[in-house]
């Protein structure tokens, strides 16, 4: 007996140290072969301070050059929303952006509309309830976000606006069902307003559309909105695939606008805005590179990478022994940790971005040596806690840009 415990003790230790070899011989031939890919970020990046902002000079010809310009961000993190709030500012500014594309609903933007016209809170409170972001629904961050957003849109003249697009599946079906209801209250309509049953919520909003539609008295633009809405109706009791929902409410919000002459924006969550496949799938943005929208060729994305960073978690969605007390935990994060996710050639943009600093890197550059390598494309995880995301499209351009951050804060719940 004692000879079986001293033999799987040493197996045991053995294995300890097997594995540690091989970690740091890995860290050595990746810190080893990094060398020009350290040369070509450092000279195809703008760093700043963690709390100043991008000049975006670099990034200016790519704008200039492309229709739609995407953010994909990391929910959680406070750095993107800052980052989100700034950006616009200038594509606004500098490019006329008016439209900006968000990660909301239909009846969830258009409340976000109406506050950014009346700066009263509780519309915010009321679009974020059910946000899909769930990170976002009780965040000072996120929230203070859409407040900036407000006092910027009312400095500008009137003619010069900006307003979001929601192009999310329905999330928040009690704002549905009082979209709809301000429709029934059309000049000269009858119709007794809905009563919001969760337990029913599809039939009884499919029923008073139809009957306006049927009603016949109505604009153009709300029959437009009323097909729309029967539309993702649709997607939900299909239970439709929710990238491709969200590329048919943007492909028949985009035509239906008429923004094909426009420089649009949009932000949304990190997995939506690669222009490739992921795990074998097209996200958002590869499917419209694909579409018949003629934006091939004229989408520019932008990631969102951290390292030594915090994000909020909802506590009940983590093992026990990696929660804070209380709703939320403060959970660190960071594109090097092995055992959660270690993003091969992480060290390269380490060694190019000091700490407390943060870069806006072009991955398009002339000889960029990230393009024929699995570098920035595999991804090592020892636990599976978080999402792994899988480049099924090796070598293809992903993104235009990433924004590498480091020691950003967590977004703070309220």
């Amino acid at each position: 007996m004692k000879k079986a415990l001293k033999f799987l003790l040493k197996a045991f230790v053995g294995t300890i140290l097997l594995a540690v070899v091989a970690y740091y011989s890995f860290l050595g031939w990746e810190y080893i072969s990094g060398g020009k890919y350290v040369d070509y970020l450092n000279a195809n990046k703008e760093t700043v301070e963690i709390n100043d902002t991008f000049s975006y000079e670099g990034i200016k010809g790519d704008i200039e050059a492309n229709k739609l310009i995407l953010v994909g961000e990391i929910h959680g993190f406070e750095e993107p929303t800052k980052f989100d709030i700034h950006f616009f500012k200038y594509l606004h500014l500098n490019f006329g952006v008016r439209t900006y594309f968000a990660e909301l609903d239909f009846a969830q933007a258009e409340l976000i509309n109406k506050y950014l016209r009346t700066g009263n809170d509780s519309l915010l409170h009321a679009a974020l309830k059910n946000w899909a972001v769930i990170q976002g629904r009780d965040n000072k961050d996120y929230f203070d976000k859409y407040r900036a957003f407000h006092e910027f849109y009312q400095q500008l003249p009137e003619g010069d606006k900006f307003h979001f697009i929601g192009i999310d599946k329905v999330q928040d079906w009690e704002l549905t069902t009082s979209y709809v209801n301000k429709i029934s209250k059309y000049e000269n309509s009858k119709f007794p307003l809905i009563e919001y049953d969760k337990n029913n919520m599809t039939v009884p909003i499919v029923e008073r559309i139809n009957q306006i539609l049927e009603w016949n008295e109505y604009d153009s633009e709300t029959e437009f909105e009323l097909h729309h809405l029967l539309k993702n109706i649709e997607f939900y009791t299909e239970k439709a695939n929710r990238e491709n929902a969200m590329f048919q409410n943007f492909s028949n919000l985009y035509q239906h606008y008429k923004l094909s002459e426009e420089k649009v924006y949009g932000y949304f969550g990190l997995a939506h805005v690669f222009q490739y496949r992921i795990n074998g799938h097209h996200p958002l943005a590869s499917l419209i590179r694909g579409s018949d929208l003629g934006l091939a060729g004229k989408i520019l994305s932008m990631n969102f990478l951290f390292v030594d960073s915090y994000m909020v978690m909802d506590s009940k969605a983590l093992p026990e022994f990696m929660r804070d007390e209380g709703k939320y935990t403060r959970m660190k994060i960071s594109s090097d940790n092995v055992l959660f996710m270690y993003l091969v050639g992480i060290m390269d943009y380490k060694r190019s971005t000091p700490e407390n600093h943060k870069s806006l890197i072009k991955m398009n550059g002339e000889n960029n040596p990230y393009s024929n390598s699995n570098r920035m494309t595999k991804t090592i995880q020892l636990l599976p806690v978080t999402d792994i995301f899988e480049m099924t499209d090796k070598g293809k351009p992903y993104v235009q840009y990433t924004i590498f951050v480091r020691n950003s804060d967590w977004a703070e719940p309220m």
